[in-house]
């Protein structure tokens, strides 16, 4: 294999798993994307020399698959666009690599299907760790294609990847039989075509079934999302003063609440003054929604806002608390979901805070770089976050305030349905991207959260899109870009758990375990070749 040949084929790879991404029509892609590339590292295998050549190539691939789909973190920050590309290619060709190593190292008897393994706990681990960005979870490329998908139900994104891996695999295996048999067709050849029809077409057609056949559980809850369009650029940290933002999202709900109404959603930071939890009714733009509510007591408020909480004595003080000037007293900022009714207040701190954003990841080790944080919700270094999720209650009903990047965390996401949510709000300021592919890809995402959970979905985003997604993963009302508007639809009110929420990510677990027992296969083997020579 000549190395233009082997470049072509790395392009190809890294072609086919961009386009995959923008195309509903280009998804079937996905079940081929990995063969060039599968090819390449079985090359190298037979080959056995140059021991990096296998990396090289599988960090071309994941770098065109990085750059022309996430590009767009550029609009916010340009250094942060240039690490993450940079370093998430680099960790995917590195577990492409260990794969191949894993070959290599064990004389074959780590076959083919080893990637399945090595890839999916690199998933599963990613979405655990503080250096994260799992947008391009592999599972996350059915987001076009829900009806092909109601199963993950059953077995969450990760079941996508699987899905993908194995249909890759099916192919590379049927190439070198073929090559081995010197293109003489054979049983297994046949074998493999038919397991490669029954593997792609079976789940789907059961998706299908499973898609016109599902019911929508719960009684039907009306709701307000709210869609205020503010510049995040121009306007919400800058020209448009606190009080008049908030007007302008109290003037997109006029005429939209009924006396049916349960909940108004607004977008992630509309509350642009740095509220302090302990005296939030103290703020103009708390006290103008509580006016609102005055006149809509039935209703609750849920909305994004900036938010500040100083520590008392004997408080557990995090890593990212700040200290008063001259003062023995911390306090800590964080990006925030408000519940306000007529008679509380609540408060979510944003958990799955984006690395090199709005945080510096393993912040007790490197708090020295906190200033190089480029927070996107109005102030600079890393914020404070709550250690796992938690929900609102509103008379009888419990929401999931998901603020943002937590939504591309499925297991993260179920673990607000396993505290009783019955629905998911998933609050976003999606502008720092523009009008690029960005917020496309983040809204449909969600629809595999509501698959994945049996969750209805009500989507506020600052700018667009703004939209209801039912259980079935369905878009309801999806708003335009950069359009100040609200929308009004009742969605079902769903309290059963589905096998992935009851169980996570399990498939992930499974998966870990084998990659464990290939790499100690590694170290054995080699520790018999030291004591064979």
């Amino acid at each position: 294999m000549k190395p233009l040949f082997r470049l072509g084929l790395a392009l190809l790879s890294g072609l086919m798993l961009t386009m995959a991404w923008y195309s509903e029509w280009m998804t079937v892609l996905l079940f081929i994307a990995f063969v060039p590339l599968l090819l390449i590292e079985e090359y190298y295998l037979d080959a056995r020399k140059n021991v990096f050549g296998v990396f090289n190539y599988s960090y071309l691939v994941f770098l065109i698959w990085n750059l022309f789909t996430t590009y767009w973190i550029y609009k916010a920050t340009l250094p942060g666009a240039v690490m993450a590309v940079l370093a998430n290619s680099a960790l995917m060709a590195f577990i492409f690599w260990l794969y191949h190593l894993s070959r290599r190292w064990s004389d074959k008897k780590v076959g083919r299907y080893a990637l399945v393994f090595w890839w999916i706990t690199f998933e599963y681990l990613y979405f655990k760790t503080e250096i994260s960005w799992p947008w391009l979870t592999l599972g996350n490329g059915f987001a076009f294609n829900a009806e092909w998908v109601q199963w993950y139900e059953y077995t969450g994104v990760l079941g996508g990847s699987l899905w993908i891996l194995i249909s890759n695999i099916i192919i590379v295996s049927s190439i070198a039989e073929l090559v081995l048999q010197r293109n003489t067709m054979n049983k297994r050849l046949i074998a493999n075509g038919v397991l490669f029809a029954l593997i792609i077409f079976v789940p789907i057609i059961l998706s299908y079934v499973r898609y016109h056949n599902y019911e929508e559980q719960g009684e039907q809850v009306e709701m307000v999302i709210l869609q205020p369009n503010i510049d995040p650029y121009h306007e919400k940290f800058g020209s448009m003063g606190a009080l008049e933002q908030t007007s302008r999202l109290l003037e997109v709900a006029d005429n939209q609440i009924t006396p049916k109404t349960k909940y108004i959603i607004g977008p992630e930071t509309a509350l642009v003054e740095r509220i302090w939890e302990g005296h939030a009714r103290d703020y103009g733009s708390v006290r103008m929604i509580e006016k609102f509510l005055e006149e809509n007591a039935h209703v609750a408020f849920v909305v994004g806002a900036s938010t500040r909480r100083e520590y008392g004595e004997g408080d557990f003080i995090p890593p990212t608390a700040r200290q008063f000037r001259n003062s023995e007293t911390y306090y800590d900022r964080f990006n925030a979901a408000l519940q306000i009714t007529t008679y509380d207040i609540d408060f979510y701190h944003k958990s799955k805070l984006v690395p090199g954003v709005e945080k510096v990841p393993y912040y007790q080790y490197f708090k020295f770089l906190d200033n190089f944080a480029a927070d996107l919700g109005g102030t600079v270094g890393s914020l404070g976050k709550q250690a796992e999720s938690s929900v609102f209650r509103f008379k009888g009903t419990t929401v999931a305030p998901i603020i943002c990047y937590e939504s591309i965390y499925p297991e993260y996401v179920a673990s607000y349905v396993k505290k009783g949510a019955n629905f998911l709000f998933i609050i976003t300021n999606d502008g720092w991207w523009g009008n690029t592919p960005g917020f496309e890809q983040h809204m449909r995402y969600a629809r595999l959260r509501a698959i994945e959970t049996r969750r209805s979905i009500a989507r506020s985003a600052n700018t667009g899109i703004s939209a209801f997604i039912n259980q079935r993963g369905d878009v309801i009302k999806p708003t335009k870009w950069w359009t100040p508007t609200s929308i009004k639809h009742a969605v079902a009110e769903n309290d059963e758990v589905t096998y992935y929420v009851a169980n996570g990510d399990y498939l992930g677990r499974v998966a870990a375990f084998f990659t464990i027992l290939i790499i100690l296969l590694m170290l054995v083997k080699k520790i018999l070749n030291k004591k064979s020579t």
